[in-house]
């Protein structure tokens, strides 16, 4: 399958915006980014909570078009669309118990919906 976006500089404002939302009341400093992978179209992104719980997060990937000319730091980056559709919704479904609403899988992590 090919995929029409660069994910490199996805994957790397999912990064970004995590390190600067952790210890913020966005996020508690006690979750830590394990993992953000791309693959067949989609971004993973894995997190562990200070109890070691681990969840985990699957977002489609933008069309590469919705990128094209976009100044920095604007709606419709890349920094933008890793808050928006990645973070905030990822921590709003840890703040409502996920780790009693989401059983976990063979290796121990829980999906949440996105």
């Amino acid at each position: 399958m090919t995929i029409d976006v660069v994910a490199e500089p996805l994957v790397a404002a999912v990064r970004e915006a995590w390190a600067r939302a952790r210890g913020t009341i966005l996020m508690p400093s006690g979750f830590q980014l394990t993992e953000v992978t791309v693959d067949a179209g989609s971004l993973t992104a894995q997190v562990a909570d200070p109890a070691g719980s681990r969840f985990g997060m699957r977002v489609a990937l933008p069309n590469a078009a919705r990128w094209e000319g976009r100044v920095q730091g604007g709606e419709g980056t890349s920094e933008h669309w890793a808050l928006w559709s990645v973070i905030v919704p990822l921590m709003e479904e840890l703040e409502t118990d996920a780790a009693h609403r989401f059983p976990p899988d063979a290796d121990g992590v829980r999906w949440v919906a996105s």
